[in-house]
């Protein structure tokens, strides 16, 4: 694709909402090392995840299990992966603000049925490009957690102005409450090429709360020692000229941008 002055515009506004921090609070990983795994922050207090999207792929669930949690599950499109797990507490419906019928919910629904929701320490979010409604319409619930982790998809519509301006505007709302703190490629998508850089077009990223961040900015390595390939026979995509020290991207955009 041809790298406009409105997809370098909008990527650099991007990186600079998704800039990982330095938080005090170690970080480990939850569940496989590949799809379905999470990087986050060791810091649990209610111990209750809100888990949308959750697929056959379950082992951060069975993790978070292990760990004490109570998870709440919402996926319409599989049955019940842990029938039999007592703190799993499934919801067979898909997220939409589109249409209303009984396969499908929201999130005022799901947090007015379930009120220990509004302890809510953890969000895993990964429901293939439904993220950003979800934003745009509830982002006040998701800010009731200590920490998110998000699958963003799409990331390829850099250069649309509806697309970036919408994401733009959900990171910049969102920094209000919560930092970025880990972020990921996943490879099984795209990449486009950006000067010499490799951009991904489904990004992970964990937020935490602003006050368990700290200022400094993280400049990585990403991929980190605890983060895994998502399709193990491809390799993983490194986001050092995006995010890290020496931003290689960042010297096209100024020249293309007439900042040289």
């Amino acid at each position: 694709m041809a790298l406009t002055e409105d997809f370098l515009r909008n990527l650099s506004l991007t990186i600079q909402l998704l800039q990982p921090h330095f938080t005090a609070i170690p970080l480990i990983r939850l569940g496989n090392q590949s799809d379905g795994g999470y990087v986050i922050a060791s810091v649990f207090d209610s111990k209750i995840c809100l888990n949308l999207g959750v697929g056959y792929e379950v082992s951060s669930d069975l993790d978070l299990l292990q760990r004490g949690f109570t998870v709440f599950a919402v996926d319409g499109t599989v049955p019940n992966p842990l029938p039999e797990e007592s703190e799993y507490k499934f919801v067979g419906k898909n997220i939409s603000y589109n249409t209303s019928n009984e396969s499908t919910t929201d999130l005022k629904t799901i947090f007015r049925e379930h009120p220990d929701l509004n302890k809510v320490d953890l969000i895993l979010i990964d429901i293939e490009g439904w993220e950003y409604k979800v934003f745009q319409e509830e982002l006040d619930l998701i800010a009731k957690t200590k920490q998110l982790v998000v699958e963003f998809h799409g990331l390829e519509l850099m250069a649309d102005y509806k697309f970036s301006e919408r994401l733009i505007d959900i990171l910049s709302r969102l920094s209000m409450t919560h930092k970025p703190i880990h972020v990921h490629a996943n490879n099984s998508g795209g990449t486009l090429p950006v000067g010499g850089a490799s951009w991904p077009t489904i990004l992970e990223v964990t937020f935490l709360m602003n006050e368990l961040c700290t200022s400094k900015i993280n400049h990585g390595p990403f991929p980190s020692a605890i983060d895994f390939p998502n399709v193990e026979v491809r390799p993983d995509v490194d986001l050092s000229p995006f995010f890290g020290q020496r931003r290689s991207y960042a010297s096209l955009a100024r020249t293309i941008l007439g900042l040289d």
